[in-house]
């Protein structure tokens, strides 16, 4: 998929949101999770590079721009994004430098500095159509996923994990594995493998839902297939688990 030169680029997509509040001493507690509904990122390009990045979906929005004062990072493909006071952040795949050709993803954070708060995790690109999804066949797709969790420690963290994604087009199996996370008070980072997951659901019209297990977490994740003929797949996930575990995130995998 490839951004203007200079300008602005809107993709539709799909996100899911949780509000969380957050205690004086930076703890944080999750009240609810819900999606995914409709979303839109609209990336602003400068010379090739995301310069800015605005997402929306029910009850969430984050709008954060370097021109604007706010912080930019980028590593490989993917672009960070930090207000200077750090209560709002993004981390978005940069479409035009990911070997992904139909799609991208992303999470942000709104007034994580505050009392209350919101996280997103959304999945945007170019949907394969209903008529253009294998009836027959398999493929199997390898990929990463990005994601915001609240540990059993309290704590809020940013994470990164591999993905793969089989499917006969009737049911698929997503198994998201190795990850990794950093602990977004302290700025520590690990790995928490009590946030991989594995799970299998059925394929309906161009999407597949797959109920989700791990070691004491329990969700779901989903999401469509993207490109002309499913040549990828991406979505979102969102899991809980006991000792206030909260889990959201959004993947792509070709």
């Amino acid at each position: 998929m490839t951004l203007p030169r200079n300008g602005t680029a809107e993709l539709d997509g799909e996100a899911v949101v949780a509000e969380f509040a957050t205690d004086p001493g930076g703890g944080v507690t999750v009240n609810s999770i819900s999606g995914p509904n409709s979303s839109t990122v609209r990336l602003t390009t400068s010379n090739s590079e995301i310069v800015g990045a605005s997402f929306a979906a029910p009850g969430a929005s984050v709008n954060l721009s370097e021109p604007g004062g706010d912080d930019r990072v980028r590593t490989g493909a993917v672009v960070g994004f930090d207000t200077t006071d750090r209560n709002d952040g993004a981390v978005i795949v940069d479409p035009s430098r990911s070997r992904f050709e139909y799609q991208t993803f992303g999470v942000w954070l709104e007034d994580r500095r505050q009392a209350t708060g919101t996280a997103g995790a959304g999945s945007y690109g170019v949907r394969t159509s209903n008529s253009s999804v294998p009836s027959s066949g398999s493929a199997t797709y390898n990929g990463v996923s990005t994601g915001v969790a609240r540990r059993a420690d309290g704590d809020a963290y940013l994470t990164a994990s591999r993905v793969n994604v089989r499917t006969n087009f009737r049911t698929a199996t997503i198994t998201r594995s190795g990850t990794s996370a950093n602990n977004l008070r302290t700025g520590v980072e690990g790995t928490a493998p009590e946030l991989d997951f594995s799970g299998t659901g059925n394929v309906s019209g161009n999407r597949f839902k797959a109920n989700t297990s791990g070691t004491g977490i329990n969700g779901s994740a989903d999401g469509p297939f993207y490109g002309p003929s499913a040549e990828e797949v991406g979505g979102t996930f969102q899991a809980t688990g006991s000792g206030g575990v909260a889990y959201i995130g959004s993947f792509g995998a070709d």
